[in-house]
């Protein structure tokens, strides 16, 4: 029975050939050599030390370069060496080239770059829900933003707008009646949002909240004028002894505030 050893030749990891390779041999019915992966092959240099490494041996070299000096390199070593090479990016790359018109960036390690920024997303936006309204307080040292403000003052989603862009974000109400967490004291100040919003336009949205719930604004006090002063003179309070930054969200709409917000995490 003939055996091959796979050679994998990367710029990167490696990982995508890897996977293409196992993938076409998982549809033989016989036994594979073994599969030996080459990493971050970004020079010439690099390049003729792994051909010089694998030269004698029978083995098929699969690329994923995406610089096309060294695609042509590793044509011309494999050639001259007599190994048989598959370059799976070349075809592909000059393709698309040629019909959008565009030539490519040759930046190794793109897709693996967009990956990890996807799940960092993914992390941030299960980090936002877990640490929603207060809960899980202990995970609040790991946050990168904890935004304060009163009920319906929009700290949801406004978290989960950051969160989207790969920030963990907590956010934590404040209420005259309930004590902040100890541990919010030992945020640095740069970490902590303040969220203030114009009284009467605060009353509004705590009306149409009872409303949309099947309840009469006019029977709670939660849309009252003197429990909204009430609340609202208690997190200027708190949001000055905590000498955070605070945005007012009165009459803006969420991606407006987080843009500012993200603006200055961006520096």
């Amino acid at each position: 029975m003939n055996t091959v050893d796979l050679i994998v030749v990367s710029d990167s990891t490696g990982e995508t050939a890897e996977h293409v390779a196992h993938a076409a041999m998982s549809q033989f019915d016989t036994t594979f050599g073994s599969v030996e992966r080459f990493r971050y092959v970004d020079s010439d240099e690099k390049l003729k030390e792994v051909f010089e490494k694998i030269s004698g041996r029978k083995v098929l070299v699969v690329g994923t370069l995406v610089a096309k000096r060294l695609r042509q390199k590793m044509t011309e070593e494999a050639l001259a060496r007599g190994i048989t090479c598959i370059d799976l990016m070349g075809q592909l790359l000059d393709t698309l080239e040629e019909r959008t018109g565009y030539p490519p960036s040759e930046t190794p390690g793109l897709l693996r770059r967009l990956d990890e920024e996807y799940f960092r997303r993914i992390k941030a936006v299960e980090f936002a829900i877990k640490c929603d309204d207060g809960k899980s307080p202990e995970s609040i040292p790991l946050a990168d933003l904890v935004v304060l403000g009163v009920s319906r003052a929009g700290k949801t989603p406004l978290s989960m707008y950051i969160a989207n862009k790969g920030y963990k974000v907590a956010n934590i109400p404040l209420i005259p009646e309930v004590d902040l967490p100890e541990i919010v004291q030992s945020v640095p100040a740069d970490h902590l949002i303040g969220l203030i919003i114009r009284d009467d336009a605060l009353i509004k949205i705590r009306q149409e909240r009872l409303r949309m719930i099947g309840l009469n604004p006019e029977a709670s006090t939660y849309a009252s004028t003197e429990r909204v002063l009430r609340e609202l003179d208690h997190a200027k309070r708190v949001l000055r002894e905590l000498k955070c930054r605070v945005y007012d969200v009165t009459g803006k709409a969420v991606e407006e505030t987080a843009q500012e917000i993200l603006d200055v995490l961006r520096g």
